[in-house]
């Protein structure tokens, strides 16, 4: 399993976040699943996936993000994707995904990349 710069820090209202940096994909994946797991486990309010910093996503990261938040809803923990960049948002749009997460801090529409 490939390593993926994940930082974990608790929020004073007693969430976590989870700031992700770099390429998700297939050999990425695993490692934010863990990290997901791992704060669902800790029983915080909610998770936070601060996507700030990730410049790229693939298939295998979307499905991460769903099996996190079905595991989250398990555990009564729920969890919003922050901050994804316009290419990243772009495929959490079109994936569908906008639909079923609480995405906070989209980026500016006038910044979308088209094609």
């Amino acid at each position: 399993m490939a390593e993926i710069p994940i930082r974990a820090r608790r929020e004073p209202d007693g969430g976590t976040v989870l700031a992700v940096r770099g390429e998700v994909d297939v050999a990425t994946a695993p490692a934010l699943r863990e990290a997901i797991v791992r704060a669902v486990d800790g029983r915080p309010a909610r998770v936070v996936i601060d996507l700030a910093a990730v410049s790229f996503m693939d298939s295998s990261a979307l499905g991460v993000l769903i099996s996190g938040y079905k595991y989250a809803q398990g555990a009564g923990v729920a969890m919003v994707l922050a901050s994804p960049g316009p290419g990243v948002y772009r495929l959490l749009r079109t994936s569908g995904m906008v639909e079923i997460f609480e995405v906070v801090d989209p980026p500016d529409p006038s910044t979308e990349i088209r094609g």
